[in-house]
């Protein structure tokens, strides 16, 4: 339990700091190396997954509430008049797709490399 937890919230620092200093898709990198690192592919897919969507929802809603979701409103408006809010949760899955997505490459690029 103690190691779920740890490992958990090193993937949520490594989705946090990683982006600071390299482009935002080294999250998927974070999420591939932790893929390799899991037990098994839903471990591998929902942890990955759940913990990017919390940390890229969170982030973004950071962003959004100092301006009012005034961006975030505005940006909705050119995908077919979304409100901002939906366009946070839309980001937040986007974000938890790739993690999980990524994960799970992870994962399999193990199990391959295992076998040979």
């Amino acid at each position: 339990m103690i190691k779920n937890i740890l490992s958990n919230l090193a993937l949520a620092l490594a989705y946090v700091v990683l982006p600071l200093f390299l482009p935002w898709w080294s999250v998927a990198i974070v999420a591939l190396v932790f893929g390799y690192m899991a037990t098994n592919g839903l471990r591998a897919f929902s942890q990955a997954s759940t913990i990017l969507a919390l940390v890229w929802g969170m982030w973004v809603q950071r962003h959004n509430v100092p301006n009012g979701g005034l961006l975030a409103g505005k940006i909705g408006a050119l995908f077919g008049g979304i409100s901002a809010i939906e366009l946070v949760l839309i980001t937040a899955a986007i974000g938890g797709l790739i993690g999980g997505l990524f994960g799970y490459l992870g994962y399999s690029f193990r199990q391959v490399t295992s076998r040979s």
